[in-house]
């Protein structure tokens, strides 16, 4: 017969057992020391917590150039943001403006005769400003959320760098956080000698189909110029699947305008 005084030490080793079960069935976000050092310094060599702390909104002006079937055309941009979960981007297609609005994880087009398209929450998990590293997925390196690991080493351009894998995981259930901690995994080349991003590559999924059909996605950053205190790249070349994709030169950046919260509201209609 089991004495009375045991049965409190029999609950409290259930409950254990219980705890520790449920805690080995929980997605495990990954805290890596060397890459936590690495995206530290390298959010400090960009502007560093006082500039990211004192960063409200932005708009940048540029050409993008893109290039499809072998002829580049270039286009005008405008590129607002607010905070980092909310952007803007206006591209003057010759038809029209081509409008896409990213707000807090939500985001749909508006084409240049009007149509909306609602695009799917798949590569909008991980979207933050894109054309600003200091205000990307890596400046929530700290964020308990935020899975980091280091890659070793590689070269680009010429430059050795650090590479760091970062993935954003909002949930700790073992298949949300395998889907979020793939869709979001993005990865970043930190220059050795400036600390500055040189490079960011993560995978584009194609609409409607979350991880089945994806193009590996790598954005180079170089013409780094400090804009209130904040490093910014104003040239970026994209490629897909090693192919030039789109060339950014960025002609002026402007930061904490003023942006009304009506820029960044969706527009209404259209097909997912």
């Amino acid at each position: 017969m089991i004495g009375s005084r045991a049965v409190p030490f029999l609950l409290c080793l259930v409950i254990t057992v219980s705890s520790d079960a449920a805690a080995a069935n929980k997605y495990q976000i990954t805290r890596d020391p060397q890459a936590i050092a690495v995206a530290q310094a390298a959010f400090t060599a960009m502007g560093g917590p006082s500039a990211f702390v004192g960063y409200q909104d932005s708009v940048a002006l540029g050409t993008l150039t893109i290039y499809a079937g072998g002829t580049p055309v270039p286009h005008s941009i405008r590129m607002k943001s607010k905070g980092t979960h909310e952007t803007r981007v206006e591209t003057q297609m010759p038809t029209g403006t081509n409008i896409r609005i990213i707000n807090q994880g939500q985001a749909a087009i508006q084409k240049p005769d009007g149509t909306v398209q609602v695009l799917a929450s798949n590569n909008l998990v991980g979207a933050r400003v894109a054309h600003v590293p200091l205000l990307s997925l890596l400046s929530e390196y700290q964020n308990s959320n935020t899975s980091l690991t280091y890659q070793g080493t590689a070269q680009v351009n010429g430059h050795t760098t650090s590479v760091i894998a970062v993935s954003y995981v909002p949930s700790t259930d073992p298949t949300a956080g395998q889907f979020f901690a793939a869709v979001t995994k993005t990865l970043f080349y930190v220059d050795q000698a400036t600390g500055l991003v040189d490079k960011i590559q993560y995978e584009n999924y194609e609409e409607g189909n979350s991880q089945q059909y994806h193009r590996t996605i790598e954005d180079y950053f170089d013409g780094y110029q400090m804009v209130n205190g904040i490093a910014v790249p104003f040239h970026q070349s994209t490629y897909a699947v090693g192919k030039l994709e789109a060339d950014l030169i960025l002609t002026s950046v402007t930061f904490n305008v003023g942006l009304s919260d009506s820029d960044f509201t969706l527009p209404q209609g259209g097909q997912q």
